[in-house]
C-alpha cells in the first residue's frame, strides 16, 4: 500500500531558495538593500532515483517543478503523463532542471514520491531527498512558503498634517491593503508613531526607514512588510485600511505567571516578539534587515526550546545559513557567528537526539569548520582576516589583535564539533588541541590583578569587560576559583562597563544563573525589559538604554530610527523563565531524560510549563513547596537534597 505522497527535492535546497528569496526582500528609504555575505544556491538540474520498487500492474504520474522526463527500467517518459507500471521489480528515476527556481517533483498513482527516494547533482552523489508535510497536493507551488494568514483592521486613525495616521495596536507584519481612489500617496511604515510621522524630505537618516510611493485607483496590496503604524500622506483620505498579518502557526506550549504581573507582561511580549520573527527561519528583526544571522539565530534556537519546541524551524535556519562548501567567508561574513552555528548544531542534537540531521549536515559543518581553523595565527588563535568583521557585541571593545571572546567561542565550537563528529560515527581531524587552546588563553588573556579576562593583549591596554567573562562562565571554561573571581571583579563590578544589548545580557543572565545569582536576571527582567514596556513598547527592542528619553530610544546604526523595536534577541526571557526559574533541562544526550531544579525565593509563587523532548511538564510552586506533572516519563525532581522520579502523568511534590 502507497503511503502519501510528497513533492520532493535535493536536501537543504528548499531552505536555501527561500533564503534567497527572503534576502532579496530588504528595502530601505526607498531602495532595494540585499546582502552583503555570500549565498549558496540550489542545483538547477537535479536527478531523483528510487530503486527496487516492487509493484502490480498499475500507472504513475510524474509532476515536475521545471522541466523534466522520466526513466523506468531505462526507457524515457514525458512528465504530466500516466506511465504504466507491469508486475514486478523496478526503477524510476526523473531528471530535472530549473536554473531559476527549485527543482523538485511529485509523483502520484501505484509509485509515490516520499522520503524513501534519493536525489543527485551529479553522477554517483545520490542521497535522501528533502521534503516538508505542507506539500502533499500536486498543486501546491513549493516556491511558496505555507504561511498561515490573518485579517486585522487599525485600531484608531487620526487625522495628521499631511494625510492619515494608523494605529494597528501593536508590532505586526503582513501585506497592507489600500482601497479607494486617492490618487498619488506615499505611505510611511512605523514601528513607533514617531517613525511613521518622520516625513520631511524623506531624508536617509532623518525619515522613516521604509516607505514607498503607490497610486490608488479603487485597491492596491503592498508587498509584506512589518510596522504598527501606517501614515498615508495625500490629498484625500482611503475608503479603507486593513492588512493580512502573514505568520507561521506554532503550537503553544510555554508559560509562565508568577506573582509579580509584571512578569507576565514580559512573558507575553517577549513570546509576541519571537512568533514574528520565528518565519521561514529565524530572522534577527522583522523591520529593518529581516536577514538570518547566526548569533541571533542562537539564541532563538534556544527560546525555541522553552516555547514552542518545534524542530523543523532550527533545521531550516541551520540549512540556510550553511550554504554550501566550498566556504569562502564566516558565516554573516562574522567569525563568531561561524562558531556560534557550530554550537547551535551540539545543542539541537544535545536535546532532541536527531542523529540523522547531523549526519546529513555534518560534512557541511566540518567543511566550514575546516575554514575557520584554516585562518587561524601561529598562537592558533581566531584573527581577522581580510573580509572578516569581529563582531562579539556592540561595544567599547579592544578590537586590535586577537580577541579573548573569539578564541573562547573557537575553544567551545571544537569541543562541539567533536562531540558531533564522535556521535555518528565521524573523526574531527582538523580541530585544534583544545587543552593547549585553553592554556594559551589564559596565557596571553588572563589577568589576575584585574580579576578575569582581558579583551585583547595587543595593544596593551588591558581593557576588561563582560563579554568574554561570560563567555568562559557560560561555556565552564574556567575553574571555580577564576569563576568566582570573575563574578566579583568582573560581573558584580559596577566599574565595568555594563551591557547595552538584550543580545549579550541574554548570555550574563544565563551566566549569573548558572552560578546561582537569579536574583539579578529576576533584577534586570524588572528593570530591563520592565523598562521598555514601561515607555509603551508592544515588542522587545534591539537594544535599550534607560538614560535616553523620547525618539533617542529609536535611534541606532546613524538613523533616527534605525533600531529594530521587534528583536528576536530580546525573546531572552522565555528562555530564562523556564530554564532557570522552572529549572528545566535535559540532562543527557538526546534529551530523553530531563531535571527539574526550581529556584525557590526568587518569587513567592509562580506556575510554568515547558517543553520537553517527549512532552510537557508543568511546574507549580507556592513558598516551599513545589509541584510537578509531566506527560512523559524521563523526569527527575531535585529538591532539597532529595531526588524524585517523574512518571508520566503522576504529580510529584516536594518541599524544602
Amino acid at each position: 500500500m502507497n503511503g502519501t505522497a510528497k513533492w520532493i527535492w535535493y536536501y537543504g535546497d528548499y531552505e536555501i531558495f527561500h533564503s534567497l528569496l527572503l534576502h532579496q526582500r530588504r528595502q530601505e528609504f526607498g531602495a532595494d538593500y540585499p546582502t552583503f555575505w555570500n549565498q549558496s544556491h540550489v542545483y538547477p538540474t537535479v536527478t531523483f532515483l528510487k530503486r527496487d520498487i516492487v509493484t502490480g500492474s498499475g500507472q504513475f504520474t510524474v509532476k515536475a517543478n521545471g522541466k523534466a522526463y522520466v526513466i523506468l527500467d531505462g526507457k524515457r517518459y514525458p512528465t504530466d503523463r500516466s506511465v504504466k507500471i507491469d508486475k514486478g521489480t523496478h526503477t524510476v528515476s526523473v531528471r530535472v532542471t530549473n536554473p531559476g527556481g527549485l527543482p523538485a517533483i511529485f509523483v502520484s498513482g501505484d509509485i509515490v514520491s516520499d522520503e524513501s527516494w534519493l536525489s543527485g547533482f551529479a553522477a554517483g552523489c545520490f542521497s535522501p531527498v528533502g521534503c516538508n508535510p505542507a506539500y502533499t497536493l500536486d498543486t501546491d507551488d513549493v516556491e511558496v512558503f505555507p504561511f498561515s494568514y490573518e485579517r486585522k483592521e487599525p485600531v484608531s486613525v487620526n487625522r495628521t498634517e499631511l494625510g492619515y495616521l494608523y494605529d494597528f495596536g501593536e508590532e505586526t507584519f503582513g501585506y497592507l491593503y489600500i482601497e479607494g481612489n486617492t490618487g498619488d500617496i506615499t505611505v510611511f511604515y512605523g514601528e513607533s508613531v514617531e517613525e511613521a510621522l518622520a516625513v520631511s524630505g524623506s531624508e536617509e537618516g532623518r525619515s522613516a526607514l521604509v516607505y514607498e510611493s503607490v497610486s490608488v485607483h479603487g485597491s492596491v496590496k503592498l508587498r509584506e512588510r512589518a510596522f504598527r503604524y501606517i501614515h498615508i500622506v495625500g490629498s484625500s483620505r482611503p475608503d479603507r485600511v486593513y492588512m493580512d498579518h502573514e505568520y507561521l502557526p506554532l503550537p503553544k506550549i510555554g508559560s509562565f505567571e508568577c506573582d509579580d504581573p509584571a512578569i507576565k507582561e514580559i512573558y507575553r511580549l517577549s513570546e509576541h516578539t519571537f512568533r514574528l520573527n520565528s518565519r521561514e527561519f529565524y530572522l534577527d528583526g522583522i523591520k529593518r534587515d529581516r536577514w538570518v544571522w547566526a548569533g541571533d539565530a542562537y539564541q532563538s534556537c534556544m527560546v525555541n526550546r522553552y516555547l514552542y519546541s518545534d524542530p523543523e524551524i532550527i533545521k531550516r535556519t541551520v540549512l540556510a545559513l550553511l550554504g554550501k562548501p566550498p566556504y569562502y567567508e564566516h558565516i554573516n561574513t562574522i567569525n563568531d557567528y561561524s562558531f556560534y552555528l557550530m554550537i547551535t548544531v551540539y545543542d539541537y542534537w544535545y536535546s532532541t537526539g536527531d542523529y540523522d540531521f547531523v549526519r546529513r549536515i555534518y560534512d557541511r559543518l566540518y567543511a566550514l569548520y575546516e575554514f575557520a581553523v584554516s585562518r587561524l595565527d601561529e598562537n592558533g588563535f581566531v584573527c581577522q582576516r581580510e573580509g572578516d568583521w569581529i563582531f562579539i557585541d556592540w561595544a567599547e571593545l579592544d578590537k586590535e589583535g586577537p580577541m579573548c571572546a573569539e578564541q573562547i567561542l573557537l575553544w567551545q565550537a571544537s569541543r562541539c564539533m567533536k562531540e558531533l563528529a564522535s556521535a555518528i560515527g565521524r573523526e574531527c581531524l582538523c580541530a585544534p588541541d583544545t587543552d593547549k587552546l585553553k592554556e594559551n588563553i589564559y596565557k596571553y588573556y588572563f589577568r589576575q590583578e584585574l580579576g578575569g579576562f582581558i579583551d585583547g593583549y595587543q595593544s596593551g591596554k588591558n581593557m576588561i569587560n563582560r563579554q568574554q567573562n561570560v563567555l568562559a562562565l557560560l561555556y565552564g571554561f574556567t575553574a571555580r576559583q577564576e569563576s568566582e573571581l570573575i563574578m566579583e571583579k568582573v560581573l558584580c563590578n559596577p566599574d565595568v562597563p555594563p551591557i547595552s544589548t538584550p543580545y549579550f545580557e541574554f548570555y550574563e543572565l544565563m551566566a549569573m544563573c548558572e552560578y546561582g545569582n537569579i536574583g539579578y536576571a529576576k533584577e534586570m527582567l524588572q528593570n530591563y525589559w520592565g523598562g521598555m514596556i514601561k515607555l509603551g513598547a508592544t515588542s522587545i527592542w534591539e537594544a535599550f538604554d534607560p538614560s535616553q528619553i523620547g525618539a533617542e530610544h529609536y535611534g541606532m546604526y546613524g538613523h533616527s530610527f534605525g533600531k529594530s523595536l521587534c528583536h528576536a534577541w530580546g525573546s531572552g526571557p522565555i528562555y530564562i523563565l523556564g530554564r532557570y526559574v522552572a529549572g528545566v533541562k535535559a540532562d543527557a544526550p538526546g534529551g530523553d531524560t530531563f531535571e527539574i531544579r526550581p529556584a525557590f525565593g526568587i518569587y513567592k509563587s509562580f506556575s510554568a510549563v515547558v517543553p520537553v523532548k517527549n512532552g510537557r511538564v508543568e511546574i507549580r510552586l507556592e513558598g516551599n513547596t513545589v509541584r510537578v506533572r509531566a506527560d512523559c516519563d524521563g523526569g527527575t525532581l531535585i529538591c532539597g537534597g532529595r531526588r524524585y522520579r517523574i512518571k508520566n502523568g503522576e504529580d510529584v511534590s516536594a518541599s524544602i
